[in-house]
């Protein structure tokens, strides 16, 4: 069977998209071929069996030459082969377009979107495809019959629990893993870390990973860093940049608690790598709580304020070996049996093989 892929980017060096080659890479194991067609292409390495074509962002086409050459590719691989069935990875725009292609040639579209945001474009792709996905409900807000909740997809061999040797200094190591952006509530952590470092004797360090990808988030980034240099009194702020996921990994395992303060609103793929570590994590995100209060780690979720996050900074510090391992053991299985990338590949495979079951019935 052939399955046409909608992708945002594909890329291995996007700073937040670069996972999902990970998943072309799984699905090609389910389909004889897979066409990829995304916005934009960068470097990467996919499974002789699929095939990638970009509309033509990396080349600067204008919006309206991206539609065009969206069609032209279209009817290009339509040309050369029979298509099964299709799934739209984070790109609604794309399901809106193929929509009169697809219902004309009968070929249903799967959508995956997580997020908190439900713009407008969103709706309609909603309305256009069969089918939709998410990794938690906090991720899809819209109210469907069509949606199923199948986990985050995160590859469990590059963030596998590891609990030796995580407390074996002095410091307290706090880390933050993500995109540099207001939206990641750096800022709160760090007001945190003013109240904190006042009524504790221990030493911290914060860990930050990851940069800034705009403008703004330059501007948000050079702010942080001049109070970073304010806050050294009691600890030590580092800034890493961008870090592969096996640089990731010797931090969490290092860490002594990871802090996310998110409020996108669906569940942060960067929690469910620390959770799989087995990394004690503090969150506000939505998802996390909700999940965190069903599988009895409450004590895990924060409010975004200085106070709150400074008190559950004080509480892990406190916490003894015995119950920390306990806990972190309890979250990364947690992480493992709902988001593993096995799991969620076996489950979206399903899905869209069931799609193309009942495309053949009707027919």
């Amino acid at each position: 069977m052939n399955l046409l892929l909608f992708n945002l980017a594909t890329d291995k060096t996007h700073v937040t998209l670069a996972f999902g080659l990970r998943w072309v890479e799984e699905l090609a194991r389910h389909f004889s071929h897979i066409d990829v067609v995304t916005m934009y292409e960068g470097p990467h390495e996919l499974p002789s069996n699929v095939t990638v074509w970009s509309v033509g962002r990396e080349k600067g086409f204008s919006e309206p030459r991206r539609i065009i050459e969206f069609y032209r590719i279209l009817f290009a691989i339509l040309r050369r082969k029979s298509i099964d069935v299709a799934f739209t990875h984070m790109i609604h725009s794309f399901a809106v377009l193929f929509w009169p292609i697809g219902k004309l040639m009968g070929i249903k579209n799967l959508l995956w979107y997580a997020h908190g945001a439900v713009p407008m474009g969103l709706r309609f792709a909603h309305a256009a495809v069969d089918r939709v996905v998410s990794s938690t409900p906090e991720g899809f807000r819209i109210s469907s019959r069509k949606v199923a909740y199948i986990g985050q997809g995160v590859d469990v061999g590059t963030f596998v629990h590891e609990s030796i040797g995580r407390h074996d200094h002095e410091e307290f190591r706090i880390l933050s893993v993500g995109r540099i952006s207001p939206v990641k509530g750096l800022d709160a952590l760090l007001d945190a870390l003013e109240q904190w470092k006042g009524s504790s004797s221990r030493q911290w360090r914060l860990d930050l990973v990851g940069g800034p990808t705009s403008p703004l988030e330059e501007n948000y980034f050079a702010q942080l860093k001049q109070r970073a240099q304010r806050l050294s009194n009691g600890g030590k702020i580092c800034f890493h940049g961008r870090l592969e996921p096996v640089q990731i990994r010797q931090f969490l395992t290092n860490a002594d608690v990871f802090v996310n303060l998110s409020r996108t609103g669906s569940l942060d793929k960067a929690i469910v790598e620390a959770m799989m570590s087995g990394c004690l994590v503090l969150s506000c995100n939505e998802a996390f709580c909700a999940i965190a209060k069903h599988e009895g780690f409450p004590e895990c979720c924060v409010t975004p304020t200085a106070t709150d996050v400074a008190a559950k900074l004080g509480w892990v510090a406190a916490l003894d070996e015995t119950r920390r391992a306990m806990l972190g053991k309890r979250v990364a299985e947690v992480a493992v049996r709902d988001h593993s990338l096995d799991g969620f590949i076996t489950r979206l495979a399903t899905i869209l093989h069931s799609m193309t079951n009942q495309k053949i019935a009707v027919a």
